[in-house]
């Protein structure tokens, strides 16, 4: 009867062998075992973040700090003085300790009430009362739950030629959405921008604040990604083209024009942008402090020349999304979209490799947003693999995109990017944020650094193959997946890259702690406490646990077991257990998109005209049931297990028949018929 009634529910074929139950977080009641609290203390003088060698660190001790982040974007990063303190606290529940201000520049405010934009629509910059208000109340909510902020500037602001007095485009051309890349040369923009960079920090009280951990100045843009995208000829037109060629003669020393190419025209590029950056880098330390860490843009937006461009910042940044939507027709159209439904577990863990072949060697190394969003159905595998990818790695924080993109902080279910009623992804993501920030996961313990010389850096270039990091290496011998068994990074040298010998699959961390077998599409971790089985398996050991699927027609799960007493699995007294499935909506379901075979949606409204429905999840939301048997070795002689509700309450304990002891461990059966579904547990041991 149960399975009937979900299928109805679900509007999901009944012949499927899944089920679905109905399941939502209590984010503001949430206690017990997922709540990851306890890894933050409040912020205070002595906690300030500073630069020292490779890592971020405390100034006052020099003690290390990796970041486990969520990025806030346009209107959620300025809630009203009610929600400050329990968004703050909901983070902090997630095993938060940084949130990144992103797009408050963008769209400014027409009436500064409305708060989703830290300008208004003044000539720029002119700030929002309301938004800085509330802002600043914000961060002071945020550094009381031990929770750090990564200030971005410019993001999404498109200049304005009739309100901010920079030229206008010939022939009443629009500028470039988000001005890129003429806010990087052009002199009155730059200026401004300077402007910006000064009263922002001062209008919001940053200088020698504890809470501002650091600083990116300018998201996803360069001169040298605008010419590796052949977008910068199309950008520079009318005064701004007169500019760019006065520029290129002054870089030239020369009265003549020559051609615009070539490896010289590249080292303009890479000119520009570094002047840029310093400029902006003299700003922000002027009226903060000199100490305070600084990025530029990502490293996928420049590629390896941002190794010579950055030389002057603080630490090294990039982005990576796993099944990204794609919009066959008009960008961001809510009803004509689809995607791939892949798994970076089952599909190489190409992007995340690219983010281990991109990262500096040398420097703190961010990932400050990544994501595999809603629908896709394997979405749970993301935060806990790269955490444990990460943490091997050494990598000093990565930032989720996004827990919210407004201030609808009660939403009851999924929608895009968003964390926030992402209930596939909530379960393990405060085991995520403990396996990054805690030690649990060892770093790596032979670090291989891959020189990159002038000429390569150059070639990398002049291919245009700006983000294609791990590609570039192992076409020049070095096999991406090395970063598998060892922490990597890429360092200038005048030397070029040495071949190394190949890897024999499936690849064991030199820790031993983590294993990825491509072709069984599986990523395990086995750590002294955590253990985890990732991707499409039937059984899978992970050390002190074994697992075993129930055949489904579906086939993926990712089960994570962590200890709660910071004690050895197979010694402790409480662990947390998840096991989340997918999630749809009511009345939700993936469908083919059109007449494609490999690209998925939801299936449009009747009588729409759009190939697809809007993302947007109605309650309640179901999730995928995931039964299985997970075996636990341990010295305890009884052992309870308790399902939790959406606050991280006991429900009813699982009976004798389900938990059954033998030679020296327990054999657990998760969700069976007649449990009380949930995707995470309680276990208590004696």
């Amino acid at each position: 009867m149960r399975f009937l009634a979900v299928c109805l529910l679900a509007t999901l074929p009944c012949a499927a062998q899944q089920s679905f139950y109905p399941f939502a977080v209590d984010q503001d009641r949430l206690s017990g075992a997922p709540d990851f609290s306890f890894l933050n203390q409040p912020i205070t003088a002595k906690d300030r973040v500073v630069v020292r060698n490779d890592r971020f660190v405390r100034a006052a001790d020099g003690s290390p700090v990796r970041f486990f982040g969520v990025n806030l974007a346009f209107g959620a990063s300025f809630p009203e003085p009610q929600d400050a303190a329990r968004v703050a606290k909901r983070l902090r529940r997630l095993g938060v300790n940084l949130v990144r201000l992103h797009h408050m520049d963008t769209s400014p405010d027409s009436n500064p009430e409305t708060a989703r934009s830290i300008l208004t629509t003044g000539p720029y910059p002119t700030f929002n009362p309301v938004a800085v208000g509330r802002l600043r109340g914000f961060l002071d909510a945020l550094k009381a739950e031990g929770i750090y902020a990564d200030l971005n500037l410019h993001v999404g602001y498109t200049f304005r030629s009739d309100v901010d007095q920079v030229p206008a485009f010939p022939d009443g051309a629009q500028l470039p959405n988000q001005s890129k890349p003429l806010h990087i040369f052009y002199p009155r923009m730059v200026d401004l921008q300077l402007k910006f960079t000064r009263d922002l920090i001062a209008a919001l009280k940053l200088k020698g604040d504890p809470v501002l951990a650091m600083v990116e100045i300018d998201n996803e843009t360069s001169l040298l990604q605008a010419w590796g995208s052949r977008l910068l000829d199309k950008a520079i037109l009318g005064d701004y083209r007169t500019e760019w060629l006065r520029q290129w003669r002054e870089f030239r020393k020369s009265a003549t024009d020559a051609p615009l190419e070539g490896d010289d025209y590249i080292s303009f590029l890479a000119d520009r942008d570094r002047a840029y950056l310093r400029r902006m880098r003299d700003a922000i330390r002027a009226v903060t402090d000199p100490q305070v860490p600084i990025a530029g843009t990502q490293m996928g937006y420049g590629g390896m020349l941002n190794l010579e461009t950055h030389a002057d910042l603080d630490y090294q940044d990039n982005h990576f999304y796993i099944d990204h939507y794609n919009f066959p027709h008009t960008s961001w159209d809510s009803r004509d979209w689809r995607i791939r439904d892949t798994s970076a577990v089952g599909t190489g863990m190409s992007s995340i490799l690219n983010m281990a072949a991109s990262r500096e060697a040398g420097r703190p190394y961010t990932v400050s947003e990544f994501n595999q969003p809603y629908p896709n159905r394997q979405a749970a595998e993301l935060d806990p693999v790269l955490a444990a990818f990460g943490a091997f790695q050494g990598w000093d924080a990565i930032m989720h995109f996004a827990y919210s993109h407004g201030r609808s902080w009660d939403t009851t279910g999924p929608e895009s990017f968003d964390i926030n009623g992402d209930w596939t992804k909530w379960p393990n993501v405060g085991q995520s944020a403990w396996l990054f920030r805690s030690g649990a996961i060892a770093l790596g313990k032979s670090p291989v650094e891959i020189p990159v010389s002038k000429e390569v850096r150059m070639q990398f270039t002049r291919e245009r193959k700006l983000n294609a990091f791990s590609t570039f290496l192992g076409a020049n011998g070095v096999d991406p997946a090395l970063a598998f068994v060892h922490p990597i990074g890429i360092r200038m040298a005048e030397k070029p890259i040495e071949k190394l010998a190949p890897l024999a699959a499936p690849y064991t961390s030199d820790t031993g702690e983590l294993v990825y077998d491509k072709a069984g599409r599986t990523y395990i971790i086995r750590a002294a406490k955590a253990a985890g089985a990732v991707g499409y398996f039937r059984k899978a050991e992970t050390g002190a646990m074994d697992v075993e699927l129930v055949a489904n027609d579906h086939g993926f799960a990712t089960i994570l077991l962590t200890a709660l007493d910071n004690r050895p699995l197979a010694q402790s007294r409480r662990m947390l257990l998840s096991t989340p499935g997918y999630t749809l909506g009511t009345g939700q379901k993936l469908a083919p998109y059109a007449d494609t075979k490999d690209w998925w949606t939801f299936p449009p409204e009747p009588r729409s005209s759009k190939p697809a429905a809007d993302r947007s999840a109605k309650p309640p939301i179901l999730m995928e049931r995931v039964e299985s048997y997970v075996t636990l070795r341990t010295s305890a002689k009884s052992l309870t297990v308790y399902p939790l509700d959406g606050a991280g309450q006991h429900l009813a304990a699982l009976g004798a028949k389900d938990v059954v002891r033998g030679g020296g461990a327990f054999r657990i059966h998760l969700q069976a018929d007649g449990q009380a579904l949930a995707p995470w547990y309680e276990i208590v041991t004696e």
